[in-house]
């Protein structure tokens, strides 16, 4: 057990970070963008966690945590990956999934890990 000063100096703690959101929850993390589309050719579906339907993928599109790609045959798909800070180059037929902690291939080719580093995204003005 810990001595009851040092029980209140945990709580102390929690309540300061909690109140002040920098403990983030688990929708918080969900909601994490983490890449965004630099390039693609010919069709790529993304199925993005918690959402409804699948989508097409386009230039400039946002990327969420735990995203799917499904690359059809002769497509490519180009992302910058925001903590590896690098393009990541995905080449169909193949299932990918793209998560805050890197990528895993389900099913296809391997993923082509640029030398070339890359950066968020600017916002669009």
């Amino acid at each position: 057990m810990l001595p009851a000063s040092a029980m209140r100096a945990v709580i102390f703690v929690s309540a300061i970070l909690g109140g002040t959101g920098l403990l983030p929850s688990s929708a918080q993390e969900a909601a994490t963008d983490l890449a965004y589309v630099e390039a693609v050719v010919g069709r790529v579906v993304a199925f993005a966690h918690g959402s409804p339907a699948p989508v097409l993928v386009d230039t400039l599109d946002v990327i969420s945590d735990r995203t799917r790609f499904d690359l059809l045959a002769n497509s490519e798909l180009r992302l910058c990956h925001y903590r590896m800070r690098r393009f990541l180059t995905m080449r169909g037929p193949a299932r990918i999934t793209v998560s805050a902690e890197g990528i895993a291939v389900e099913a296809g080719k391997p993923v082509d890990i640029s030398q070339e580093t890359c950066a968020v995204k600017p916002s669009k003005f």
